[in-house]
């Protein structure tokens, strides 16, 4: 029965099943000329579970009007069985209002011989018994068709839930890609940048003009090996990104310095002691905000401040505030360091503040159950 209640045509089926048996019950215990209406209505569960579309009406009256016909002239004893299944099968369905009106007169159709006074098993407690089975077989059906809803509405959360957490996996892989291409082609644009000046304002400069082309190529291929590494960890599935260089912090300012950006770096306390998850976020945070200061900042010009104590690392970042500078809280690498600052319980803020941007994280020193 549990396979049943899963699948309405299942349902629909094994109630054809049951009703056709009580159908043949039902033609051995005719008299007379009531086997021609016991047999008028045993097709009639079968033709339902091949039709899917049938009407409910048109199943109830198709076994509902024999049963009362053979009730009231005495022919049929037990037709009323096969009524209470197509009741149920009709109230598990997605029923209209016609449907509805003939359920409800299907309720009462037992009192209907008990007026007649031709059966005298419906003058004493027949008539009760019907409608007890009868209101049973509707209880039963509206019962089987919440549950077919509930499933419907399950199958309906479950599609939306994939097709959230695909989405959300597009825009962890765009955040990731982003901070991955997005820092390496900035510090590229820099130097060359700084090589079409040299160039063009001292044509004799050819060799630092050089030397920046070639920084720009160094980092550009960099660049690339680490998008091709991240492809390659996304295409086996895996999620976590290499253990952070302890000299990883110097190497990505000095990318940056290399690049003509003045840096003013200020540290206060202790960076061994903080753990690999806020060191890595860490990490991320002044990728992020260095490479929009090369991209909107007024000049080249940053300072961080970087306090380190017992309990959490608080990072500043201010630069001048340029014509584009207001707009970068909206991009997307903002957007996903918040969300990437906030998934190790830690705070996030990009904003202006009189004549400079400023971006500031505050995250734990250690991450919520890891050991010292």
């Amino acid at each position: 029965m549990p396979a049943l209640l899963r699948d309405r045509d299942e349902f629909v089926i094994g109630a054809a099943v049951l009703g056709t048996g009580l159908g043949v019950l039902n033609l051995a215990y005719t008299s007379d000329w009531g086997w021609i209406l016991a047999v008028l209505m045993l097709p009639a569960l079968i033709v339902r579970a091949l039709w899917r579309s049938m009407p409910g009406w048109l199943l109830l009256s198709w076994v509902t009007i024999p049963t009362l016909v053979g009730d009231a002239a005495v022919v049929t004893q037990s037709a009323y069985l096969v009524v209470v299944t197509a009741l149920a099968v009709v109230a598990a369905g997605r029923t209209r209002r016609l449907d509805t009106v003939v359920m409800m007169l299907c309720l009462v159709s037992p009192f209907l011989i008990w007026l007649l006074e031709t059966n005298n098993w419906h003058r004493g407690i027949g008539a009760w018994l019907w409608f007890g089975g009868l209101l049973i077989g509707w209880g039963f059906g509206h019962v089987v068709g919440r549950q077919f809803a509930l499933i419907d509405e399950l199958e309906r959360t479950r599609t939306r839930l994939a097709e959230t957490a695909v989405t959300e996996d597009r825009q962890r892989i765009a955040r990731d890609l982003h901070d991955l291409v997005g820092h390496s082609f900035s510090v590229v644009l820099l130097h060359l940048s700084g090589a079409r000046m040299l160039l063009t304002s001292s044509p004799t400069e050819v060799a630092e003009a050089a030397a920046a082309l070639r920084q720009a190529e160094l980092v550009g291929r960099k660049g690339m090996d680490e998008l091709r590494q991240a492809l390659m960890l996304m295409h086996q599935g895996s999620s976590s990104l290499a253990p952070l260089d302890p000299d990883e912090l110097e190497h990505l300012l000095g990318t940056y310095r290399d690049a003509g950006m003045r840096i003013d770096l200020d540290v206060a306390g202790d960076m061994e002691g903080v753990s690999a998850a806020p060191r890595i976020v860490l990490h991320d945070v002044l990728r992020e905000a260095l490479t929009n200061v090369a991209k909107h900042a007024r000049s080249p010009e940053a300072t961080i401040r970087i306090g380190v104590d017992r309990d959490r690392v608080d990072v500043r970042v201010e630069s001048a505030l340029g014509p584009g500078s207001g707009r970068a809280g909206s991009g997307m690498g903002l957007a996903g360091l918040e969300h990437r600052v906030a998934a190790i319980e830690g705070t996030f803020q990009a904003r202006p503040d009189r004549e400079h941007w400023v971006v500031q994280a505050r995250l734990p020193r250690r991450l919520a159950g890891a050991s010292a």
